[in-house]
């Protein structure tokens, strides 16, 4: 171990009994040479661990020890050795420090140096333990994360949706006041769309923070050269549909619509029609019995398309990403039907064409 002037020599027993906690404990323990400035014991689990890293526990010193620490907690680490050459008594320097592991990955370790031996004043030796800390400190970071996602969530709710909630009451209660004029009724209609608007984000926003998922992108959309001859969309609701037609119809009058109730009558035509690579489908992913991603798995067996937007009431993620899995599937939006999107959607696809 390490010169007998400097053990605790209490007698055979004790010593052997220091030695057995010294080579099993599962803490980095150290003694540094404040002359030499190198590390000259220390433990086996140290040692195992320099030796994951590559390093000879034999030339463990300030210069090595460097490559190991980050470099933003390197300085720290350096001012706490030299405090620790001033202490007194009992007295030890506590920091944290983050070092890499054998994977090139940083994990925290929580350090105490203390004055293991000196000669006059001078502190000839320091001794040090350092303890793995990272599970600790990532449940810290997490903890902390949860509490400022909770703190979210509430003013979402408490300020975002209940605000809009109230104004949309108090829209609804002058609706069908007499007093006021047709103009007035107009304005309050708008106001209400704006606050629905504004309540559907807030959805979006709280779902969002619940799954805990923070990866939900944008679908990239890559419609370079690509031109819809026609429309179809596939939903279980008749009235959906309808108003989905209508909304496509207004604003392209010379496009082709076919609805579809049912998955299987929809596949049947897509599949008799396969060679038509100029349909855009809308999809419904809930239906009873089949849904939609019966439809996206057989829809693969006969088209290598591009060209499906599923269009759900679903704001989880996990639906989203799992979309995002399917070839054919270029986008995902929530329901309704917007025009802006059908707008916005055939404008880009005209830029690009042109």
């Amino acid at each position: 171990m390490f010169t007998d002037n400097i053990l605790l020599n209490s007698g055979v027993n004790h010593r052997a009994l220091l030695d057995a906690v010294f080579n099993k404990l599962p803490d980095f323990i150290f003694v540094f040479d404040t002359r030499e400035k190198k590390f000259v014991v220390c433990n086996p689990a140290l040692e195992h661990q320099l030796k994951k890293c590559d390093m000879a526990p034999a030339d463990f010193s300030c210069a090595t020890v460097k490559n190991i620490i980050h470099p933003d907690d390197f300085p720290d680490a350096e001012n706490a050795f030299k405090t620790a050459t001033l202490l007194q008594g009992n007295d030890f320097v506590e920091f944290e420090v983050r070092c890499k592991n054998e994977l090139k990955l940083y994990q925290y370790y929580n350090t105490k140096i203390s004055v293991f031996e000196r000669d006059g004043d001078e502190a000839v030796y320091l001794l040090g333990i350092s303890q793995n800390i990272t599970e600790r400190k990532n449940n810290e970071v997490q903890r902390e994360v949860y509490k400022n996602r909770l703190q979210e969530l509430s003013f979402i709710t408490s300020h975002e949706m209940r605000h809009e909630y109230a104004k949309i009451q108090s829209i609804i209660n002058l609706m069908d006041n007499r007093f006021i004029t047709d103009a007035e009724r107009s304005d309050l209609i708008t106001e209400a769309k704006k606050s629905i608007q504004i309540i559907n984000s807030s959805i979006f926003k709280l779902n969002h923070k619940l799954s805990f998922n923070q990866n939900d992108e944008f679908f990239d959309l890559n419609n370079e050269g690509k031109k819809y001859s026609k429309i179809v969309f596939v939903d279980d609701d008749v009235l959906t549909n309808v108003l989905n037609k209508k909304i496509v119809q207004a604003l392209l009058p010379e496009m082709p619509v076919e609805v579809f109730l049912d998955i299987d009558d929809a596949l049947a035509s897509l599949q008799k029609n396969s060679g038509d690579k100029g349909t855009l489908i809308f999809l419904d992913i809930n239906f009873p019995g089949r849904g939609g991603w019966e439809f996206l798995d057989e829809y693969a067996t006969f088209s290598t398309a591009s060209n499906v937007i599923v269009l759900s009431s679903s704001i989880d993620n996990r639906d989203r990403e799992k979309a995002r899995g399917y070839k054919s599937v270029i986008d995902y939006i929530t329901k309704p039907l917007s025009f802006d999107f059908i707008k916005t959607f055939f404008e880009q696809l005209q830029t690009t064409n042109a």
